[in-house]
């Protein structure tokens, strides 16, 4: 099998350094590369990889068909025992692990640091994990003895506010391998359409493309509304008792691996003041969502649904319905441009009538950069957050439906 040169030092055995961290856009082959060589990993015996995402709603759906992808590519199908949470060499015993690092009870840290034996600790997507003490503790648990002990970090560059940009990149941390990709150097495994995109992205928008494509990291200012020091000054780590909530939702249109995500976030209202109490986006089906949204409405105790009705408004009513015929629904109109609509709700955060309960870093990291002027995508979570925001300050026009 031929891989991209970049790669190489990730393969080296004995390894080179402790500390892996691999940067690139979209189409540069970070993850196509780094399962291969964990499973790779997994024909040394006694290794136990522990491969971690900021939240994890379904190993199964998510990370694994992708690893199932490379054994079947070797065919290698009778070495491996896959699972719904782990792969496990048959050879060896050798096994991967898949966990999340947050929880519905805040972060699984304590519980990661205990895994016995664990030799090689992945973070996939690192650029969702914005707190290092995390990261930190995890690292330092990595000390099996008489084994060689890697740390891969593999993100999508994000903001130079990031830790490991400040600790990595801007004073290139000692003992550690860079590798750091663009689709380019992937180029010959991308079909016509994904160069297209790319191309047309890098005629509008030089910014754009180079962030997404091209992998460079990005400044606080891109965005035009909010920064990172009004987002964390929101931040707070308990929610009030007596929340009246809702379950925004941003529907995706189309349910492909390159559709948009659907914006899911759970906003909640007492006293005056709101609060983002989870974010649960991600690119699903319809029913995928639905069975999320209608999950987190029962954990919460929420009110009713407000979902945009420009995007497939019937179709929204039907999922949620087919989840729970009780529920109440309110569909908005999107008669407004995307900043006019976010303008009011950047305000009450100016005023700090808006609260984090917790970290949301894909949402706040879209937050920072939301600039509706320059965006080519949609900004399906900060939609949301829009969306449940406007519904429980009473400003936005709706239509009920109840089943």
């Amino acid at each position: 099998m031929n891989l991209i040169a970049n790669y190489q030092p990730l393969f080296y055995n004995p390894p080179e350094t402790r500390y892996y961290l691999i940067t690139g856009g979209r189409g540069s082959a970070k993850s196509f590369h780094a399962s291969l060589f964990l499973l790779n990993l997994t024909y040394e015996p006694n290794e136990i990889i522990l491969f971690t995402r900021w939240t994890m709603v379904s190993a199964q759906i998510s990370i694994i068909p992708e690893f199932i992808e490379k054994i079947e590519l070797m065919n290698l199908e009778n070495d491996f025992d896959v699972k719904q949470n782990e792969i496990v060499n048959k050879k060896t015993g050798s096994k991967i692990l898949f966990k999340g690092i947050k929880t519905s009870q805040g972060t699984a840290t304590a519980n990661l640091k205990s895994i016995s034996g664990v030799t090689c600790f992945v973070l996939d997507e690192a650029e969702e994990l914005v707190d290092e003490d995390i990261f930190d503790k995890i690292d330092l648990s990595i000390r099996a003895k008489n084994k060689y002990n890697r740390v891969i970090m593999i993100m999508n560059p994000s903001n130079k506010q990031h830790w490991i940009y400040k600790n990595w990149i801007e004073k290139e941390r000692p003992n550690t391998t860079f590798i750091h990709t663009t689709y380019l150097d992937n180029i010959q495994n991308l079909s016509d359409s994904f160069l297209q995109q790319a191309e047309t992205v890098k005629n509008h928008n030089l910014d754009r493309f180079n962030h997404l494509f091209m992998g460079d990291w990005i400044e606080d200012s891109e965005g035009i509304l909010w920064n990172t020091a009004i987002i964390n000054r929101a931040k707070i780590k308990v929610k009030p008792d007596n929340l009246r909530c809702v379950v925004a939702i941003d529907p995706a249109t189309t349910a492909t691996k390159n559709s948009d995500e659907t914006g899911i976030i759970v906003v909640g209202y007492a006293d005056d003041k709101y609060y983002i109490l989870d974010d649960l986006s991600g690119r699903y089906s319809p029913t995928e969502w639905a069975k999320v949204a209608h999950q987190a409405f029962v954990a919460y105790g929420c009110d009713y649904y407000v979902a945009e009705k420009n995007q497939g408004g019937d179709m929204v009513k039907a999922v949620l319905a087919n989840q729970d015929a009780n529920n109440l629904i309110k569909l908005v109109t999107a008669t407004k441009g995307k900043f006019t609509r976010a303008e009011p709700i950047y305000q009450l955060y100016e005023n700090n009538k808006v609260f984090h309960v917790g970290d949301f870093p894909i949402l706040e990291r879209q937050m920072v950069t939301f600039n509706p002027d320059k965006n080519t995508t949609s900004p399906d979570r900060v939609d949301a957050l829009v969306w449940g925001v406007t519904e429980l300050s009473a400003k936005s026009n709706v239509d009920l439906f109840l089943y």
